[in-house]
């Protein structure tokens, strides 16, 4: 494992120590909190979590491209994905960090 990354294990653990909870109460929040931003997202609304950042969900037109096999074009479908913005004050805090 690559010491530059923290798994969904590694998170549910620092929740619960964070929290003082178990892991296991600390594991149904996680769950549920990705649970909620995915329903909202299902529904298209926008999730804001301020300071931390914006989850919304964007639709892409169909495009023409590139296959990098071949080298041909080709055309790409329209599809829908989820995009996410980061907050001001979690930006301002990694700028702290990097300087």
């Amino acid at each position: 494992m690559k010491k530059n990354k923290i798994n969904r294990t590694q998170l549910i653990e620092a929740l619960a120590e964070k929290l003082g909870i178990s892991k296991t109460q600390s594991e149904k929040f996680l769950k549920s909190l990705f649970e909620i931003i995915t329903e909202n997202l299902k529904k298209g609304k926008e999730v804001n979590a301020t300071g931390f950042g914006i989850f919304r969900v964007v639709k892409r037109k169909e495009r023409m491209g590139v296959n990098p096999k071949t080298g041909k074009a080709m055309k790409i479908g329209s599809s829908v994905s989820v995009a996410w913005r980061v907050g001001k004050t979690l930006k301002e805090a990694i700028r702290k960090v990097i300087k």
